[in-house]
């Protein structure tokens, strides 16, 4: 049971799809609001669920002190958008971050693993995909949060290699779940 619980990702990379949809459902995550019936999220395989997984999430992130980091790949991800109020939104969880990388950021360690993503057993990731990982990787991150279907396929290889977990907001909310009354 220990073991469960020191295993819990406290240090989670947010891919840029999640921190899209922290903005665009931050209404239902953040304070309740109903999600309208014929909102695209509900066409979307399993989106409503990881967005009501984002929700709780949250909801214990609120007392459990968990460092939610984006990078600077994150930003320029962001700032391709061309919306402000997306850019604004970034903003406010860069900010964040940097609370969190003050207790600790890169290490030689975590640049040396994160540099082997440029190895050729990594060449089924996107561009993006992979400056978000070596990101993820290199600000040690245990785990890293995409609502994304493609890339939790790959997630044991990526574990394997380089030690993170690439979780779904479902995945990483059934892992918390035994864990969350101790903080919700």
């Amino acid at each position: 049971m220990r073991v469960a619980f020191e295993a819990l990702p406290r240090r989670i990379f947010l891919d840029s799809c999640t921190v899209q949809t922290l903005r665009d459902y931050g209404g239902y995550i953040y304070d309740g609001e109903p999600i309208a019936d014929g909102d695209r999220i509900h066409r979307v395989a399993d989106g409503y669920a990881n967005v009501d997984a984002l929700q709780v999430i949250w909801l214990v992130s609120q007392r459990a002190m968990f460092d939610w980091i984006v990078s600077e790949s994150s930003l320029r991800e962001a700032r391709d958008k061309g919306d402000v109020g997306h850019l604004r939104w970034f903003y406010e969880i860069a900010d964040y971050t940097r609370g969190c990388l003050e207790r600790g950021g890169p290490t030689a360690e975590s640049d040396a693993l994160a540099r082997r993503l440029d190895e050729p057993r990594f060449g089924y990731l996107s561009t993006k995909d992979r400056e978000l990982l070596r990101d993820a990787v290199w600000l040690r991150c245990d785990s890293f949060l995409t609502m994304e279907r493609r890339l939790p396929r790959n997630a044991a290889h990526i574990s394997r290699q380089l030690g993170i977990r690439v979780l779904t907001p479902l995945g990483y909310w059934e892992m918390l779940r035994p864990w969350a009354a101790l903080w919700y």
